[in-house]
Formats: structure tokens, sequence, C-alpha cells
């Protein structure tokens, strides 16, 4: 793995306000990762030039290779490559290549050039303009020595995403990788689990959640799923898992059933493909998750519908009530959910309980779960919950 650092930079009032996502800088760090630079920093800054100065003078110091999106457009609120002139002490000036070839463009749709556009063309001194195929504003890469003697490379692309991909994919990442010095590249493999917390997975890990242990493995939390991403480094993908096959196998023998898939699959594609492997169709009767299951589980596409019955009621159905619904929807299986109580004082303190039935002639399983958690993602815990239920039911020998 190459010993390079990198941060990335994301520019404009519309990240910081929140008014858009920056999807920017989850890909170019999922980018910088592949050639083997790790990512140390992601920094977003708005439209002020201060501000902005400040931010590429951080990084220049801490990091070998700063990436920055956004600010390269001809209005008064485009500041990037003010902000690395001031930064690095250098001056502005124009490419009047740069400036015909804008010029040009205008021309080739039909259009005069504003005058405005006129400061895409300029550089902070010493910097190299990166080709825009379709798009008015080239990118900056710009070379400066640090005070520790080190150099630090500074590349501003544009912060329109399908031009900014376009140009890392034809100029930037070649660069880069010749930079680097280093053929390895960084993979990620993660393991997907429920039923347990956080704090709990970690506790039956205790090795392996280590900093600086090769493979690293991180743990998060999102809405009740707890996420272990595996991370090294290798000449290739297959080298990489090599060396993680250790690690992911520890885990799953630990984890076993916590453990439900891997790199981004849900709960409901796992419970879809659990019921297309063992020809099951499934009626549900959903009396307190507003019938998300069923809709979570038919949004996956298939030739044949797995969700034959998604009704909505009041109260759990009785066992008849159930056999009636299996039998007239052609389904082989069926869960009903019942009642959830959420203006209970008993939700806050963690006492509210609902019921799960499964359904499977001549199998009825009832269980009981506890809805609480935090306000934020109860309702969404409940869900994956059943989904999960469903899973392990799929999942065990049902046969004797």
């Amino acid at each position: 793995m190459s010993s390079l650092r990198a941060e990335v930079i994301s520019i404009g009032d519309e990240m910081t306000s929140g008014i858009r996502l920056d999807t920017n800088s989850q890909w170019l760090s999922s980018q910088l990762g592949e050639i083997g630079i790790e990512v140390a920093f992601h920094t977003t800054v708005g439209d002020d030039l201060e501000d902005n100065v400040d931010v590429f003078r951080h990084a220049a110091n801490r990091v070998d290779v700063v990436v920055a999106t956004g600010g390269l457009g001809p209005t008064a609120d485009d500041l990037t490559r003010l902000a690395i002139a001031q930064m690095a002490d250098v001056p502005l000036v124009t490419h009047p290549e740069i400036l015909t070839r804008i010029r040009s463009m205008f021309e080739s749709r039909g259009r005069e050039m504003p005058e405005n556009n006129s400061i895409q063309a300029e550089f902070p001194q010493g910097a190299v303009a990166i080709d825009n195929p379709e798009g008015t504003a080239p990118g900056i890469d710009f070379r400066m020595r640090r005070q520790d003697g080190r150099d630090c490379r500074i590349i501003a692309l544009p912060g329109v995403p399908v031009e900014m991909k376009q140009m890392w994919s034809q100029s930037v990442e070649a660069s880069l990788r010749t930079q680097a010095g280093d053929s390895s590249i960084i993979h990620h493999h993660t393991l997907h689990c429920f039923g347990s917390g956080e704090s709990h997975i970690e506790s039956l890990l205790p090795n392996l959640v280590q900093r600086g242990r090769d493979p690293q493995v991180g743990i998060t939390a999102s809405s009740a799923t707890i996420s272990l991403r595996v991370s090294t480094s290798g000449t290739t993908q297959a080298d990489c898992m090599n060396k993680m096959q250790p690690t992911i196998q520890t885990i799953r023998q630990t984890l076993g059933q916590l453990v439900f898939g891997e790199n981004g699959i849900e709960l409901q594609q796992v419970v879809h493909n659990l019921l297309t492997n063992q020809q099951q169709k499934l009626a549900v009767i959903d009396a307190g998750l507003q019938g998300v299951v069923g809709e979570r589980l038919n949004q996956i596409t298939n030739p044949t519908p797995l969700i034959c019955a998604n009704e909505t009621r009041e109260q759990m159905p009785s066992l008849d009530e159930m056999r009636s619904l299996i039998e007239s929807s052609g389904a082989t299986l069926g869960i009903a959910i019942g009642p959830i109580d959420r203006t209970s004082d008993l939700v806050r303190e963690g006492q509210s309980f609902y019921q799960v039935m499964i359904f499977e002639t001549p199998t009825v399983e009832q269980t009981q779960f506890r809805y609480s958690g935090h306000s934020g993602w109860r309702e969404e815990r409940a869900i994956k919950e059943v989904l999960n239920h469903l899973r392990l039911y799929l999942a065990s020998d049902r046969s004797q």
C-alpha cells in the first residue's frame, strides 16, 4: 500500500447548508482507496474566501494529496482557484489556450461567451489545467512544497458529478497511480448483523476490532443493523480477499446467525431469496407496522410474486382467519404482526411488546418482541425484527 495520505474537500454553501447531499466525497474516497491512497480527512466548506484559504492551508500541511470538488464556475461565489493561489501565495495567471477553448465551446453551441467565464482560464501560477471534455470548467493540478520539505499535490475538480467522474477516469486516476508508486489497492468486505447491539457484538470480537490490525475491522450501527467492515491492501482484489478470509470466517463462526448478509444486502432481500429457494409464497396480516414488511418484500423484483396477500388490520387474526387467507391467496406460509401501542408510557420504559406469529401447516409459532429503543429508529427496528425473525424461521431445520 502507498504511504500517501489524502484529504477530500467539498466546497459550496449547498453542502454546508444541507440542501445537497455530498456524494462526490464518498465516491472520491472510494476511488482513492482503490489505488492505495488512504483518505485521512473529509472537509466541507461554504462559499467564503477566508474559510476556503484556511481549509486548503490546513489540508496542504497535513496530507500528500488534496482532492477538492466545487467552486470552479464563473460566478462570484466560485472561489477555489483564488483560494489555492492565496494559500500558496502565488498570483493567478490566465492560460490563453484555455480561454480560447472555452470561447470555442460557447461558439459551437451557438452562444457568445459571457465575459465572466474568462476567469475559468485563470490558474494559480505553476498549476496545470485538467481537461474537462464536456464542460467549461477545467480542473486544477497544483503542486507546492510544504514547510517540512514534502510536496503536496492539490487537485481541484468541478462539483458536477458527471464532469468530475469523467475527468477523474480520463486524467487524474492514472496520474495518481503513478505518483503513489505502488500497485496495491485497498479492498473492503462488509458483513451485516442483526439481533444484538454494537457494544455486545464488539465484545464478542475483542481481538478483531483493534486499531493497527491487518486486516482492520471497523464496526458501525445504523437503525439497529450492525455492520463490520473488513479492510486490507493487496496487489489484487483476490489477494485482498485471501488475506481477509480468515477474519471473515472468524466473524461468521463467532457471531453465527447474527450475520445475515454481506456487502450492502438488506434483510428483505435475504428473506426474499430464502422464500424463492424454498418455493414459498407468503401471506401477511399486519396489525402493527402498516403493511411495511410486505411492501418491502414486494419491492424486490422476481418473475413470479412471492407475496400473495398483504392485509392491514387492527387486530391479530385468529388461527382460522389466517388459515383461510393462506388457502384463498395460494400462499404456503403466513405471518401475522400484532398491534403496537405507540402512545403508551411503557414504550419509553421499554416494556411495550407486540406479537409475531408464523403459520405453516401444521405449525404455528408465536414470538413476543419488545417495542423499544430510540424514537428515531424504533419503528425501523421493529420492521427489521420481523424480517429477521422470518429469516431465522426460513433458515431453520423444520423437517423434525
